[in-house]
């Protein structure tokens, strides 16, 4: 249900914690994908696009994003279901926080705005995964969404991931959008 050029000036991400971060990945070296799923690689990374749904990409300066969504972005022009993927590169030209700060400040943020369902930080051989799940309103349709933000200061970029669906909704397609989340790879 979100507009999709709204989202392509500020989207929010969502990813659960099996987010990887891989700048040497390969296409020829990704697994085999799930039954019901193929993969979708570009600069933003590579993930899992559930059979029968839409894929869409954008840019806009430095920021690229990847939409994968069971609505057709092209022809309805949002989404009600579905997952948004923005890589912000150099980002230090730009802004005077560290990657990694601004990741923290921006799941802090989603968590003071919103009714918060989950908010965790998962760290390990990775960037900072910094995760919080929210019920929110669009347009008076009550929606989940779980955001993950990741700041890399190695890279200068920021990572914003999130899947949304409607509440109503949320149990059945939080089940792809685990697939979608958990065998992910960031960077191209």
């Amino acid at each position: 249900m979100r507009n999709i050029k709204a989202i392509a000036v500020f989207i929010t991400i969502l990813a659960l914690v099996g987010c990887q971060t891989n700048p040497t990945r390969q296409s020829s070296s990704l697994p085999s994908a799930p039954p019901g799923f193929s993969w979708v690689s570009d600069n933003v990374g590579s993930f899992l696009k559930p059979r029968g749904w839409f894929e869409r990409k954008e840019s806009n300066g430095s920021t690229n994003a990847l939409f994968i969504s069971r609505e057709n972005i092209e022809t309805e022009g949002q989404f009600v279901v579905g997952m948004s993927v923005n890589q912000i590169n150099s980002w230090s030209s730009s802004q005077s926080s560290k990657p990694t700060q601004y990741a923290k400040a921006f799941a802090a943020k989603m968590a003071m705005d919103n009714e918060v369902l989950k908010q965790t930080v998962v760290q390990g051989n990775h960037p900072d995964m910094n995760i919080v799940r929210i019920r929110g309103n669009n347009n008076g349709t009550k929606i989940i969404v779980h955001h993950i933000s990741i700041g890399m200061d190695s890279t200068d970029q920021v990572y914003l991931l999130s899947f949304e669906a409607p509440e109503s909704e949320w149990e059945e397609e939080i089940k792809k959008g685990e697939h979608m989340l958990n065998f992910s790879f960031l960077g191209d």
